[in-house]
């Protein structure tokens, strides 16, 4: 029997952890998986030993060894590897504190800025990659082109899975009041139209017909327009009309009679129960899908797109895998590094229904092949036919974003108007801002 992935759990929820949510599944057999792109057959080495860190919590290094690690050793037999499990203690900072050298880090793109950057660990892979004549151009460009934005034009990490937001929906509620499924390229008013319909009370029972994470797609908007202007170092919320587009937009979805959220129900979890559990929800906006232990009958369709901009699908949402600055065995830790964004290894994690990073049409075409509950589903809307541009970044997207996330709980709550929540974000933004600066001065 084929492990099943949980590509979207409700403590993977509250952690806000991508990497979490999209790992997982079938364990990687002992066989080896081939050579990265442009790699001679290896030759004698001597052993190394590299350490390897995940900054997602739920990882122990049976896990690891299953899902990356057996299949690193089993292409280079002198590898030694060493996971260290996040936790209390065992916290980058203070491994660092305590002297500890990391070699590899694998990290999704939400979290590089307090993990990788905010320690010193980023390291320019630039010319290992020409050493090893790696193509980047194997690779879906828009993680290469988000690496590089925050790399200062090189590349501090190499594409390892990526997550693309959709829609998925129930299709139990959809057949019980005969209301046709939603359908890849639809745009947001076209969305909206259908939460609508599906929004009623039947049975003395409230039927809500969209959620959505609003801090996940904020940071995946399909405007690509950023939190923070990365000249002026200044919150954009009221500089740029996009974001007030973008956040009535989507806040409308709560002001819908009978989709309306309070102080109870406002959470993502919150939100997440009534999808997966109680199953009064229609559709679910989001970076992930839920897990197999969703029993229902769902499926998924591409994100709703702009009327304006047909097949644009939104911002990519990568895990890279890093090799740090204080590593002493560079070469070897991008040689692991590079195998994991091979197309052997990216078939392998396709098939266990994980995004590859590979734009290789029969990479793709194996995607979940391996995962029972995504059997049946339309698999192909995690591949829309384009990604959004990355939006540029900064060392204060993470303080915007919370901000921002903070205001619109209240507009959606109905507490504020979109106005007051985009001036609000704002001025709280550029004073922590400001707070943050003062503190490195």
């Amino acid at each position: 029997m084929v492990k099943k992935t949980l590509h979207w759990n409700l403590a993977v929820i509250m952690l806000g952890s991508v990497l979490t949510a999209c790992s997982g599944g079938q364990p990687v057999s002992g066989k080896s998986e081939g050579l990265p792109s442009g790699e001679k057959e290896a030759e004698k080495k001597e052993p190394v030993e590299l350490v390897f860190y995940i900054t997602s919590s739920g990882w122990s290094e049976e896990r690891f060894m299953e899902e990356y690690g057996n299949a690193v050793v089993a292409r280079y037999p002198h590898m030694k590897l060493k996971f260290i499990p996040t936790g209390k203690g065992t916290l980058i900072p203070e491994l660092l504190a305590g002297g500890t050298t990391i070699d590899v880090v694998i990290s999704s793109i939400g979290v590089t800025q307090s993990q990788i950057l905010d320690n010193n660990l980023q390291y320019d892979l630039t010319s290992l990659i020409q050493s090893h004549k790696l193509d980047l151009n194997r690779f879906e460009p828009t993680t290469i082109e988000l690496i590089k934005l925050i790399s200062n034009g090189g590349i501090y990490g190499l594409p390892l899975n990526n997550t693309v937001g959709l829609l998925t929906y129930n299709k139990d509620l959809f057949d019980k009041f005969g209301v046709p499924y939603p359908k890849d390229g639809m745009t947001w008013d076209e969305t909206y139209e259908l939460a609508k319909r599906m929004t009623r009370v039947e049975n003395g029972v409230q039927y809500r017909g969209f959620i959505s994470s609003v801090s996940h797609l904020s940071q995946i908007n399909q405007l690509s327009v950023p939190y923070v202007d990365p000249k002026t170092g200044k919150a954009l919320f009221e500089l740029d009309a996009r974001w007030q587009r973008f956040t009535s937009d989507l806040a409308r979805f709560y002001q819908i009679p009978g989709n309306e959220v309070d102080a109870k129900t406002v959470s993502l979890a919150e939100q997440y129960k009534a999808f997966t559990e109680t199953k009064t929800v229609a559709m679910m906006a989001h970076i992930g899908t839920p897990g197999a232990e969703f029993q229902a009958n769902w499926d998924m369709v591409t994100m709703p797109e702009y009327k304006e901009r047909p097949g644009l699908g939104p911002q990519p949402y990568p895990t890279y895998t890093f090799v740090t600055s204080s590593s002493k065995n560079k070469e070897a830790a991008f040689e692991a590094a590079a195998f994991l964004a091979s197309e052997s290894f990216q078939t392998t994690l396709s098939k266990r229904g994980l995004m590859p990073v590979l734009t290789d049409k029969a990479i793709k075409d194996v995607y979940g092949q391996e995962t029972d509950y995504l059997k049946g589903k339309n698999l192909m809307a995690r591949f829309p036919k384009q990604l959004a541009s990355p939006m540029p970044m900064t060392p204060y997207d993470a303080i915007a974003k919370s901000k921002w996330a903070a205001q619109m709980d209240m507009l959606i709550q109905g507490q504020i108007d979109v106005n007051t929540a985009m001036r609000v974000a704002a001025e709280e933004t550029n004073k922590a801002i400001e707070a943050e600066k003062a503190k490195k001065k």
